[in-house]
């Protein structure tokens, strides 16, 4: 009678493994981009999502077929004891020891949380164990089994752990383009209607969004994010104005605004508490990009003195706003124009000035004064898009033949961080997801490493095309939108 139990006790453990094995071997091979997609968005085996998502369903679809053989079913039972160890450490290591925690995998436990998972899987492990006991009770003594029972444990959590360093490593090291998305980083978006779309984010003060409009410069809305409620405000110019005004942009250092034109060169500074204009700032040399740095420290980008390529330079009041010798920050790849061509960002809290490159997977960051240089890759692996150059007959002006692929679309900064938005694709990424979000890589200035991903929905259809952060708020624009999401601080760790 005792015998008839232990048979059949191990039977009811072995068909359970088998239909388990079987169901989740079969799920994934049906759905097998799917499966590999949520392997190479995994924290931990991102570098290998390949391989292992082939080896995971074989090895239980072997192991499910050896415990269908009486004779060895007991090695089939140990073999099924170490894999849910090994998957229960695989969800240990991304509870305790991941920066973020990816979605719960599909079929047979799409419903469960990872801490439903886990009970799930320590349920099988324990019955794993129970089964190869009874089933190797006159074959062994109990201290051997115990020992096999360790052993296995001990051993596939230790091939977790190595995994899990290597892929860390592989990352890093080979620049792999394989993205890793954690489980919605940021809250639900809010928009909110705007009259126009010729709206850019100038900047932020006091709580509220300043909008400047690029087809009429004097023109401000403020956006209250406590009140949610905009005012329009209007900008008074009380110096010269008998200027060819040509690319007028606001840019906000608070509590000041800077209205700037490079082609002239001109830069009206005032106070934003009654938009008027105090300052009259005439640089000596045009510049294309302005990023003020404290209330009378610029930065630009302009034309080197000995050659027409583009480096970034300071203004200073003590210098009187005259830019210094060139700094030869940017690199020169091709033509040093278009090649160099980016975007210019200073992160006030790090004091640290970031160029990010258009067309190469690089950005580089300096200190405030453009020295100390360090350049910096991205997980893309397009060191240089192809340019084609075409040249007007009359003018001679050299201009892009056809537009080239972008690396980096778009970027803001925020505390450590560094947002880049880009529409290329990588490793184990559906192309539908282009349709419907943008993708923004994270990156941590501080140690030069990628974080992690997300996707950017895009809101009521429309694509938000830029966006800045501001503490934990992320604030983006659409045609006729602005939205306002937050950082959870979960993934971000944020000092404001």
């Amino acid at each position: 009678m005792k015998n008839n139990s232990k048979t059949i006790l191990v039977t009811a453990i072995t068909y359970l493994y088998i239909f388990l094995f079987i169901y989740a071997a079969v799920s994934k091979i049906l759905d097998f981009e799917a499966f590999k997609i949520q392997l190479g968005q995994s924290p931990l085996l991102s570098a290998y999502a390949s391989t292992i998502a082939v080896l995971i369903p074989t090895i239980e679809i072997v192991v499910a077929l050896i415990m269908l053989l009486p004779r060895i079913r007991y090695i089939g039972l140990l073999l099924a004891f170490g894999l849910m160890v090994m998957f229960s450490s695989y969800i240990i290591i991304i509870l305790n020891y991941s920066d973020f925690i990816p979605c719960s995998c599909g079929g047979i436990l799409s419903e469960m949380n990872w801490e439903q998972h886990l009970f799930f899987n320590f349920i099988f492990v324990a019955m794993g164990g129970l089964g190869f006991i009874l089933d190797t009770t006159e074959q062994y003594t109990a201290r051997k089994q115990v020992s096999y029972l360790v052993v296995t444990g001990i051993l596939t959590t230790i091939l977790v752990i190595i995994l899990y360093k290597c892929s860390e490593n592989e990352m890093h090291r080979n620049n792999a383009f394989i993205r890793r998305y954690p489980h919605h980083p940021i809250t639900a978006l809010k928009g909110f209607p705007l009259p126009y779309n010729s709206y850019y984010i100038a900047g932020f003060h006091n709580g509220k969004v300043i909008l400047g409009n690029a087809t009429a410069p004097l023109h401000i809305v403020e956006f209250d994010t406590a009140t949610q409620k905009t005012s329009i405000k209007r900008i008074e110019i009380t110096t010269s104005k008998k200027h060819p005004f040509a690319a007028i942009q606001i840019k906000i250092n608070s509590p000041f605004f800077y209205m700037v034109d490079g082609t002239i060169p001109i830069i009206y500074k005032g106070n934003i508490e009654n938009w008027t204009t105090t300052e009259e700032i005439k640089p000596n040399r045009h510049f294309s990009l302005f990023e003020p740095i404290t209330e009378d420290l610029f930065l630009i980008r302009q034309h080197k003195t000995n050659s027409n390529e583009y480096d970034l330079n300071i203004l200073n009041k003590d210098l009187h706003y005259q830019s210094i010798g060139d700094k030869n920050v940017l690199q020169k790849n091709l033509d040093g124009i278009f090649d160099a061509d980016g975007m210019l960002l200073y992160n006030i809290k790090l004091k640290k000035v970031i160029y990010t490159y258009y067309y190469r997977n690089e950005f580089i960051t300096t200190d405030k004064n453009l020295n100390t240089i360090e350049i910096n890759n991205t997980i893309d692996t397009l060191r240089q898009a192809p340019l084609e150059f075409a040249y007007m007959k009359k003018s001679q002006q050299k201009k892009l033949a056809k537009q080239p692929t972008t690396v980096n679309i778009y970027a803001a900064t925020e505390s450590k961080y560094l947002f880049i938005k880009s529409n290329r694709l990588g490793k184990y990424e559906s192309e539908n997801i282009a349709k419907q979000a943008s993708i923004i890589d994270v990156y941590n200035i501080d140690n030069s490493t990628y974080e992690f991903s997300f996707y950017l929905y895009h809101y009521k259809n429309e694509e938000i095309k830029t966006f800045k952060i501001y503490n934990n708020l992320l604030v983006g624009l659409t045609s006729n939108h602005l939205i306002i999401g937050k950082l959870k601080p979960t993934y971000f760790k944020l000092n404001y």
